[in-house]
Order: C-alpha cells, then structure tokens, then sequence
C-alpha cells in the first residue's frame, strides 16, 4: 500500500461508513463527520450537515484531509419514494457540491453509489450496462454519479451493492438483520426472485484502499463472489451461523407492499479485478463477521 494520507469519510455514523471508516484507519489517517449519530469511538470527528454547504467547507478546512470518501446517503428506499425532493437533494444535490469543492480543492474523491441503479433485467452488469432505475432512491444515486463525475471528472465511483457481515451502529446489515431475526424466533418472508451480489465491508474497503493507491478514474462495480436471492442468502446465513431455517418463508416479491425492487442487479466486477486486483472475500467469512447483536 503506499503512504498514509489524511481521508475524510462522509457517514462514518452509518452501517457501513462507520465499518469501513475504521477499516481505512489501519491505512490512513481517518477523520470522521457526524452530524447526528456518532461514528465510531476513537476516530477524530468534525461536524457538518452536508446540506449545508458553509459547514462542509468549514469540516474540509478544519480536517485538512488529501482524500474523501463518500459514503452518506439517503439510502431507506421506501423514505425516497415517499420524499423524493429529500432524497434528490442529499444524494444529488449535496453530492454534486461536495465534488465540486474536492475538485476545486485538488482532492480526491471516491463516491460511494448502489446496485439498484441498474433495472434489474440481466444478470451479472458490467459499469457498461444502461443504468434504468426502477426507484427513486435508485434514480437519485445515478444522478449523483453523474453528477459526482461531471464536476470531477478524475474521481472514482463505487457501485456497491447488498451489504453482509459487520457494520457499524445499531442499523443492521443484510446478515445481521437475518441473524438478529432468527435469534430473536422473529419469521423472515424472504423473496426467491431478487438477486443480488452482496459483499461484506472488509472487501469494499480493500477496494477503497487500491483506488486511494491508484491513478484510475471512473465508474468501478464492487460486487461479492456469488449471486444469490434473498432466499438464497437468509439459508446460507442460517447455516453459516449454525441458526435454524424454521422461521424462513420462501415468497415471491409480488407479495410485498411498496415500490418494486429491481430483480435482478448482480454486479460483473471485471473492471475492479483487472485494474485493482480486487478479489472480493469468500461469503461465509464474510457472513461469520455478523454481530451476534444490535448495539
């Protein structure tokens, strides 16, 4: 890895940028924002509301970070349907500003974005596949790749999909809210015709530490080793964990309420392999990582 630079991360109170905010530590010297919740204890911290831009450039000024990561979002899709204005102007609006100011101040910038950008008629997407969101949330984090790409355009993006293993906070991962379920003798209706390539933390963050080592630029998919259903996984889960598969009900996704999910979104991370030598972690470790508990 080459040298420790000062890295600014965005949501280090969330599930995953607090995770990935202190994985980045062992390489970097991590600063933390907060606005609300609290990243994780023993991390530097500056406060700022990214839809506040005078108190973003006063985090940047005071972090004096070389790079930024950005992993804040308004992530909740079902909220982002229901307040689509909110969600364009966290994951647009504050996204494209903070580009602009990294651009203006010569700082890198790798933005955090999702799978459910991706329409969901084909397996296995490559960065080149047309991007044809069903949701909102999913509409606003193209936008904000687009826009994140526009004002700089020597930034990388990050496609990120289903997040399994360790996170950070009292919010759940995919395997954790499977674990925390079944521990609890809570059922779980879990969809047989969703697919996805979930990934653990560890493996996004070895992804982040070779873009921060590397002059790439662009649009990266960091998906996990194997496409799996939501059925597929609440199964392995439970028997990775060594939990009972009694409360699992198999069901098709026509049976939920709300806007529908994309049905298939699996990630082709050929790019991140070839140009990072990026290797995704092996599920069931990744799964073995999931906290027994909320905290």
């Amino acid at each position: 890895m080459g040298p420790r630079r000062r890295v600014l991360v965005t949501g280090a109170s969330g599930t995953l940028g607090g995770r990935l905010a202190q994985l980045l530590a062992s390489a970097h010297d991590v600063i933390a924002i907060r606005h609300r919740s609290s990243p994780p204890g023993g991390l530097p911290a500056v406060q700022a509301d990214l839809l506040d831009g005078a108190s973003v450039v006063r985090a940047l000024e005071a972090a004096r970070p070389e790079a930024v990561v950005h992993a804040a979002t308004y992530a909740d899709a079902d909220r982002c349907q229901a307040e689509p204005d909110a969600a364009r102007r966290f994951n647009v609006d504050a996204t494209a500003a903070l580009a602009r100011l990294c651009r203006a101040r010569g700082l890198r910038l790798v933005a955090l974005s999702t799978d459910l950008v991706l329409g969901g008629d084909r397996a296995w997407s490559a960065e080149d596949a047309r991007a044809r969101p069903l949701l909102v949330y999913g509409e606003t984090k193209r936008a904000g790749e687009e826009a994140v790409l526009a004002a700089a355009p020597e930034a990388v993006v990050l496609r990120v999909p289903l997040v399994l293993g360790r996170g950070h906070g009292p919010r759940a991962t995919a395997s954790e809210a499977i674990a925390w379920a079944l521990g609890a003798g809570r059922p779980l209706r879990l969809f047989t015709d969703q697919h996805r390539t979930p990934v653990d933390p560890e493996s996004i963050a070895d992804a982040l530490l070779r873009v921060l080592d590397r002059p790439v630029r662009g649009l990266f998919h960091v998906g996990g080793p194997e496409r799996l259903s939501r059925h597929e996984l609440g199964l392995r889960v439970a028997r990775v964990l060594g939990l009972s598969t009694a409360g699992i009900e198999a069901v098709p996704s026509s049976s939920a309420a709300g806007a529908p999910r994309p049905a298939d979104t699996s990630l082709d991370s050929t790019r991140a392999r070839q140009e990072l030598d990026w290797t995704p972690r092996p599920l069931d470790g990744a799964i073995r990582d999931t906290r027994p508990a909320a905290v």
